[in-house]
């Protein structure tokens, strides 16, 4: 029976791919899952090498039922993100800083020409950097002689 569940496992992975590929909204939600999934295994981890009973749990539920525990940790990946988030967005507010959509400005930028004296300030350390380039190779050039 074992070759029946990896013939199942392929059929189901194939079936995902046709879904995510005719749904961009799928790709944004199965890569979020990926996302939570990952970091509710790395919170168990954590937890488990933390706590000895953890370990053995987690051990078990590997081995017995790993769709569940998949479920499992997208759960907890999803409160951790939660709770990173409000971590983060406090320290921020303590630092002072605004972490609303409302602060961001758009700010115009244009390039001016630069002003005459400085104009010729950059061709005079454009002519240095050439007369320093080619004393370099000259010395290279005597090095290797």
């Amino acid at each position: 029976m074992p070759g029946l569940w990896a013939c199942d496992k392929i059929q189901s992975s194939t079936l995902l791919q046709q879904e995510i590929a005719m749904n961009p909204d799928t790709i944004t939600e199965t890569l979020q899952k990926g996302f939570h999934t990952t970091l509710g295994a790395a919170a168990s981890f954590v937890e488990s090498v933390q706590d000895s009973n953890k370990w053995d749990e987690n051990m078990r539920k590997l081995t017995t039922d790993f769709d569940q525990l998949q479920v499992e940790w997208e759960a907890k990946g999803a409160v951790t993100e939660q709770e990173a988030r409000g971590f983060v967005d406090t320290f921020l507010a303590q630092q002072g800083i605004n972490t609303s959509n409302d602060s961001y400005k758009t700010v115009d930028t244009t390039a001016s020409a630069p002003a005459p004296d400085m104009t010729s300030d950059i061709q005079d350390l454009t002519t240095q950097v050439a007369e320093l380039r080619a004393e370099l190779e000259r010395l290279q050039s005597e090095k290797n002689q």
